[in-house]
């Protein structure tokens, strides 16, 4: 008798059994993929050590005619390249277009800086510098004042700043309703890289005023008087002029390695003079050089008697001060350091650790501890001008959304958290959807 066998039908996997090995699998993805995104960086990037440029974007002319029109404030451009040869004019040339009305004058910064050197200075120098300035329609020079090339331009280690201040606008002056700033890229240090340069733009309005200086001669100073730190823990500083780190008088504790760059921001009213004092308590052997240096609200040099000074071991002390106290009516001194110190409002102090010369020993690398103390000396004056005196737009940004509560966390660190605490959620619930598909198909 013949037997005809059965097919056994096979059953066809349901919908949710489907998903069940696509749930384990997104859970255990989102699971491993959650920590990675929540730790922090375990080193510092080299580049962060170095100047930072920020702002919002913009891109200059190549002429007169191509030049965008930007407003008070800060703007980040791309300077394409630097010079083949020193002095051989091939930087890149960049024009911006303001608007003004007249008696007004415009002051101008720019500041550029390179990536520091994997292996340190090299033994022949490379410079580089910016040029900035002002023209008219036609191209002829409004330039008043103007100070290139701030900084270790010879060597490229840092930020470079060029200033400008031009003359008043109107017939008497310079003629238009638009001034146009020339900013120039020189030096070979790194001339085939594009380097960001931050541009910052100010008004002055027609009239504000002076007076005569506020001092006669020079004032002397040793520095600020030792004061203890209100707090032990090494300070974060801000990376730009932009994002400098706002500090009030008293003592402050650095640490700094080669190339490092720390940018800090204090309220300096009129009739106040600023006073500094550094104390290096720890420091390797043929550590380079300290370099300190003070800035107004755009970015002019105010002599401080600051400077490089030489690590040779041990602990060290410099000090100096303001030649006056800020008032609006210095800058007709005679006496160049007297007229720096003719600005109120935001100073920022530059604290910069120069890179090593390659070659150096590895230990000379190891980080400096450095006690910054700031003093304001005198009171501010009782007619001193409310607010800024000049129309500096927004030049400062925050170093993070929440920086203002304490929190110092970029807005791209902060949508890391956000992610990650999204995909570590998104994973418990996947892995618990499995787990409950499971236990529904042993039922």
């Amino acid at each position: 008798m013949r037997t005809t066998a059965r097919a056994v039908p096979v059953p066809h996997p349901t919908a949710r059994q489907l998903h069940l090995p696509l749930l384990l699998v997104l859970a255990l993805v989102l699971w491993s993929v959650a920590p990675v995104a929540l730790a922090e960086p375990s080193e510092e990037p080299a580049a962060v050590r170095g100047y930072q440029a920020v702002g919002p974007e913009v891109t200059g002319g190549a002429s007169l005619a191509q030049a965008p029109l930007i407003a008070p404030g800060i703007h980040l451009d791309s300077f394409a390249q630097g010079e083949t040869e020193d002095r051989d004019g091939t930087g890149t040339v960049r024009y911006y277009r303001i608007a003004v009305s007249g008696g007004q004058r415009v002051h101008a910064a720019a500041t550029i800086s390179a990536p520091l050197f994997e292996d340190g200075l090299p033994e022949e120098r490379q410079g580089l510098g910016l040029e900035a300035g002002f023209v008219d329609a036609s191209g002829d020079s409004c330039t008043e004042k103007h100070e290139p090339n701030m900084g270790e331009f010879s060597t490229g280690d840092g930020p470079i700043t060029a200033t400008a201040m031009s003359s008043q606008s109107g017939w008497d002056g310079c003629a238009g309703e638009e001034m146009f700033l020339r900013v120039v890229r020189s030096g070979t240090r790194a001339a085939d890289q594009a380097l960001p340069v931050e541009i910052q733009v100010a008004i002055e309005p027609a009239g504000i005023g002076g007076g005569s200086p506020a001092v006669t001669e020079e004032i002397e100073d040793d520095g600020a008087s030792p004061v203890p730190p209100a707090s032990d823990e090494v300070l974060t500083p801000g990376r730009s002029f932009a994002t400098g780190t706002e500090v009030e008088p008293g003592s402050h504790v650095l640490s700094l390695t080669p190339g490092e760059v720390a940018m800090l921001r204090i309220e300096v009213g009129e009739g106040q003079r600023l006073r500094w004092r550094t104390e290096v308590t720890s420091q390797p052997e043929k550590a380079g050089y300290l370099v300190l240096a003070v800035r107004n609200a755009v970015r002019n040099t105010v002599t401080v008697r600051g400077g490089d000074q030489p690590l040779f071991g041990g602990t060290q002390v410099e000090g100096g001060g303001m030649a006056a106290p800020v008032d609006r009516g210095n800058r007709s001194s005679s006496i160049s350091a007297v007229a720096t110190a003719w600005l109120p409002g935001t100073h920022t102090v530059i604290l910069q650790r120069t890179q090593l010369k390659e070659g150096a020993d590895p230990a000379s690398a190891e980080p400096i501890t450095v006690v910054l103390t700031l003093e304001l000396d005198g009171e501010v004056s009782p007619d001193a001008p409310e607010g800024t005196v000049l129309e500096l737009g927004e030049p400062f940004l925050a170093r993070g959304p929440l920086a203002a509560l304490g929190l110092d966390t970029s807005g791209m660190r902060l949508l890391q958290l956000g992610g990650a605490g999204v995909l570590t959620m998104l994973g418990l619930l996947l892995g618990l959807a499995s787990v409950l598909v499971l236990r529904r198909r042993r039922v």
